[in-house]
């Protein structure tokens, strides 16, 4: 079990080596973006922070997509599905991280907030749903230009809805964009944690649901055709 488990994190560490311009571009976006508002808006740190969800749900979304036919042959060769998606988890949640804490450094540098410890944790609480929301889009969409769209909309409105609004309550980043817009008092981490957690647990379920319809509809006999009997590939029978 520990072997496979990492055996699949080693290859989607690989996948993501691979597409490495790409992830940094996505890395070095949120500070982009926060750089442009640096010292022009009194939010360039939670509109920076609810960015970073293009890096971790970027290289999800990376991750999810070119694996599919290998995760198919990993199945069918006797890998359990919940070995492929931890494996996958493990190593994307771990570049979230990473890239978080230099995401919420920067940010800490420049402006100075009031409380540095919820910016840390608010950007730290975004790359963690924004894992399994790429997971997600990765699974349920075709191609990566749909589910990048997707997640730059899904981000785009959670950044312009105001924090008091219901659209805003319901979008994943939420929790943690209140914990980047706090300027009194600073804002209750566990309640945020719960929300977050709980919001990524369902986007993994669906993920995991989208994930395994798609492996059980390609491995489905039904669709398998056989050549016609003066096929070439039949010619050998």
């Amino acid at each position: 079990m520990t072997a496979r488990l990492g055996a699949v994190a080693a290859a989607h560490a690989h996948i993501l080596a691979r597409r490495r311009t790409a992830v940094a571009l996505l890395a070095l976006l949120p500070l982009a973006i926060y750089g442009a508002l640096y010292r022009h808006s009194p939010h360039a740190v939670t509109v920076g922070g609810v960015a970073s969800a293009f890096s971790a749900g970027g290289a999800a979304i990376f991750s999810m997509l070119p694996a599919r036919a290998a995760d198919q042959r990993l199945v069918l060769a006797g890998y359990r599905p919940a070995v492929l998606i931890i494996g996958r988890l493990i190593v994307l949640e771990a570049a979230s991280i990473v890239i978080s804490l230099i995401t919420a450094s920067v940010m800490i540098a420049g402006t100075k907030p009031a409380h540095p410890t919820d910016v840390f944790a608010g950007v730290i609480l975004t790359g963690i749903v924004a894992v399994p929301l790429g997971l997600a889009l990765g699974a349920l969409l075709p191609r990566e230009l749909e589910a990048v769209l997707v997640l730059i909309g899904i981000v785009g409105i959670q950044i312009t809805a105001d924090p008091d609004t219901v659209i805003s309550a319901l979008l994943p980043f939420h929790a943690a964009s209140q914990l980047l817009d706090a300027v009194g008092a600073p804002a209750a981490f566990l309640p945020r944690l719960a929300l977050t957690v709980a919001y990524g647990a369902a986007l993994l379920a669906i993920a995991w649901a989208a994930w395994r319809h798609r492996a059980g509809a390609r491995r489905s006999p039904s669709t398998i055709t056989l050549a016609p009997r003066n096929h070439p590939a039949r010619a050998r029978d």
